[in-house]
């Protein structure tokens, strides 16, 4: 099985997404499949081209939601413009992707170091449920008075995915756990609950 993932950024993300993601890709390689991450700066068009393109493969998007998960995310699809009958192959990072930053606080700490305020990240339970101006606004108190600055998307999510725990991120954001859930089980052969 071909896992293709296309997430909505720039190339320099792939890097960070590949070791964040290292424990699927080892699941890929004993089940002598392969996993691809795609940067594609529109990935709702991506998406949908590789679902005609890459047919066969299992095409995934992982999208930042930018608004708080409805009770079902075919509503969430709906409104982004994808077809519903493709919602079990999109995966939401509610309600952007540095939530996952704010679920380890670690490894943010050993990142920026000297100047870091690992008060200001909070020990939120549930991270996906912190609207997105707060995790920002978080991550700018933590960061503003370190060496290397308040957090730069550009500049800093690469080396930050790349640190990540994803089991503690997984523990904090039933997202990306499902995400890891749903893949593990196709990638076994098994279903999917």
């Amino acid at each position: 099985m071909e896992i293709r993932i296309y997430f909505e950024g720039k190339a320099t993300l792939r890097s960070g997404f590949e070791s964040f993601f290292t424990e699927l890709r080892t699941a890929a390689r004993q089940a002598r499949s392969s996993i691809q991450f795609v940067a594609a700066k529109d990935g709702i068009s991506a998406y949908r081209k590789a679902n005609r393109t890459h047919a066969q493969a299992w095409n995934v998007l992982l999208k930042d939601s930018e608004q708080a998960m409805p009770e079902r995310s075919v509503e969430l699809c709906a409104r982004h413009g994808i077809d519903p009958q493709l919602a079990e192959s999109v995966f939401w990072m509610v309600e952007l992707m540095e939530a996952w930053f704010l679920a380890d606080r670690e490894a943010l700490a050993g990142y920026y170091g000297t100047g870091f305020v690992q008060n200001a990240i909070g020990d939120t339970a549930d991270v996906e449920r912190i609207p997105k101006a707060e995790v920002r606004e978080r991550l700018k108190r933590a960061t503003r008075n370190t060496s290397k600055g308040e957090y730069d998307k550009i500049g800093h999510a690469p080396h930050l995915l790349e640190r990540l725990d994803s089991a503690r991120v997984q523990s904090r954001a039933t997202h990306c756990q499902q995400l890891f859930d749903v893949a593990k089980a196709k990638l076994s052969g098994g279903s999917v609950d």
